[in-house]
């Protein structure tokens, strides 16, 4: 009877570690074995030609073959910010990127970084002769954003109403969006809108910048269950990188 609760006892164990093993709980031990997820936005991470690629990107690669566990461009996922962004919260051992830090967003995510900075600009076309002296003056325009970017958050805290915004998940739809003239203004970062524009196959010298807000800096956000062993790791693999200049950002 002994050896019978023994045996019972073993598969148990057995049973309790396969479920824990299989379960969202499981913590990763290289930095390769966390998923990271990007959007296809200029600048700092896109796909032209079929091929994932950015300032940031090649960051990230670079900074984990820097830690000897070097991560695959093929591995990472590319999906629409909003969802990304939503699917880095949830986890488990994800890491999203290339995000904004900010207070609303801070307890959400583990942070490393800063990689860039970058200023969100209000982009017009020439021919409207749209002037802004300060922000509050673009609540009697229709603005264009990415869902969930910080440029909703920009336009929601300057008290921009609801239906004068329009939000969709892909900035080139936005860009066209503005040329036909159904939004007056978009709000996008200043080093990516030019490249968005040529990607819609439209000519950004009929566009000009109107107004620019405040810079603000990029980080990869990881999220809550990563191992801080993991999330020190890819900072100092990052900062090695920045530090040696290899890459431009």
């Amino acid at each position: 009877m002994q050896s019978f609760f023994h045996r019972l006892s073993i598969l148990g164990a057995i049973v309790t570690l396969f479920a824990w093993t299989h379960s969202g709980s499981v913590f990763a031990v290289e930095l390769n074995e966390l998923t990271y997820i990007t959007e296809s936005s200029a600048s700092f991470n896109y796909i032209r030609d079929g091929k994932l690629q950015g300032p940031a990107v090649d960051l990230l690669l670079a900074a984990s073959a820097s830690a000897g566990s070097p991560i695959k461009r093929e591995n990472i996922l590319v999906q629409p910010w909003a969802r990304g962004f939503i699917n880095a919260q949830k986890g488990p051992n994800t890491v999203f990127f290339s995000t904004i830090r900010t207070s609303e967003r801070e307890k959400n995510f583990q942070w490393v970084g800063p990689i860039a900075s970058e200023s969100d600009v209000l982009i017009a076309l020439k021919t409207r002769q749209i002037t802004l002296s300060k922000p509050e003056d673009m609540i009697s325009y229709i603005t264009g954003a990415v869902r969930g970017d910080v440029g909703e958050e920009i336009l929601k805290d300057v008290g921009v109403p609801l239906q004068r915004i329009t939000l969709l998940s892909h900035s080139t739809n936005l860009g066209m969006m503005l040329s036909a003239g159904r939004i007056d203004l978009w709000i996008f970062g200043e080093d990516g809108w030019r490249e968005t524009l040529v990607s819609s196959d439209l000519d950004p010298e009929n566009f000009e910048i109107i107004y620019r807000f405040p810079p603000k800096r990029y980080y990869f956000a990881l999220s809550s269950d990563i191992e801080q062993q993991l999330v020190e790791k890819l900072q100092q693999a990052i900062d090695k990188v920045l530090m040696s200049n290899e890459l431009a950002l």
